[in-house]
């Protein structure tokens, strides 16, 4: 099978596209034959060496996790999931490659309304935001929720969550492009953090009162902004530090101490226990369209070196899939 792998770490040195062995499914695994890979910031931050996992991986690795395609085959054990069901979740052998193993009880079934492409939108992105707003963050009806970011791939489908929730939504954006696409996913208000004081509007905006809940995909610009602009035990959920950002942030205790505020940090590596869960409560909603995520670019495969550097500049909206 075609695969996408990285030899070295550092995004100096390009991944290489090689043929390898098709992987087998092990009990309570399914085998997919992959037609779309989203690409998502973490791994490229592992690639780059500067990520706590980078590490831990053993070279030379298929690069990526996020997959949806076709079910080939089915482990021993495995009853939910068939041969030739459209599906979407995360490959623990590699996401861009021709074909994944993937845990079943992890693994979504793909709306006929959804394209392989847009499937490929959803396993990181569309968890990381359940698990901030759910579980984490416990958005509750009525209460004000902040996505930092919200024309990306997390805080797109962020947006479209929490308004599901019965939350008011305000996003945080670069440009005014990037503004309509949150308003089109339900953001009451939207701000540009290039022009204005996040911290003040959002105040403004909530007459005074501040966000409930914080989903922070940058917290390492945002952080010590976002203590200031929450509400009385209001929480932040740190999703990620910034795409090629770093992790050491430098903030003043007294805003998180008057205000009885919660920080929680969430990790895609620690979600497994909650998945299940979370793909029951969010295939209803992706059947009838109340989630739908956006892609920003498609790219071939073969071009997976390029992938990552459109995602380190930023200027898409949504999502990146390479197409395989």
């Amino acid at each position: 099978m075609k695969a996408v792998s990285v030899h070295k770490l550092g995004l100096d040195t390009p991944m290489v596209v090689e043929d390898l062995s098709a992987p087998q499914a092990g009990p309570g695994q399914v085998v997919v034959r992959v037609r779309a890979a989203g690409v998502n910031p973490l791994e490229i931050s592992i690639r780059s060496g500067n990520h706590p996992r980078s590490k831990m991986m053993q070279l030379p690795m298929v690069c990526g996790t996020d997959v949806s395609g076709e079910v080939e085959a089915v482990g021993e054990g495995v009853d939910a999931i068939k041969a030739g069901d459209r599906v979407w979740g995360r490959s623990l052998t590699g996401g861009y490659a021709e074909k994944g193993v993937l845990s079943a009880a992890a693994t979504g079934i793909l709306p006929d309304s959804l394209t392989f492409e847009e499937g490929a939108c959803l396993p990181i992105p569309l968890l990381t935001a359940w698990n901030a707003l759910v579980i984490k963050g416990e958005a509750g009806l009525g209460e004000t929720v902040l996505v930092q970011g919200g024309a990306g791939g997390v805080g797109h489908l962020a947006i479209q969550l929490a308004r599901h929730m019965g939350c008011r939504v305000l996003a945080t954006v670069s440009s005014e492009e990037k503004a309509d696409f949150c308003r089109e996913a339900g953001a009451e208000e939207v701000i540009n953090y290039r022009e204005s004081n996040v911290p003040e509007r959002v105040k403004e905006v909530t007459a005074g009162r501040g966000a409930d809940v914080v989903v922070e995909t940058a917290a390492s610009d945002n952080l010590a902004g976002d203590l200031e602009l929450l509400a009385l035990n209001g929480r932040i959920v740190i999703v990620g530090g910034g795409t090629g950002k770093g992790s050491e942030v430098t903030i003043s205790l007294r805003p998180a101490m008057s205000r009885d505020a919660r920080m929680m940090g969430i990790s895609s590596a620690n979600m497994a226990p909650n998945i299940p869960k979370a793909l029951l409560h969010l295939r209803p909603l992706l059947e009838r369209g109340d989630i739908h995520p956006h892609i920003g670019r498609e790219l071939p495969l073969d071009e997976a070196n390029d992938s990552h550097e459109l995602v380190l500049s930023g200027k898409f909206l949504g999502k990146v899939v390479l197409n395989v």
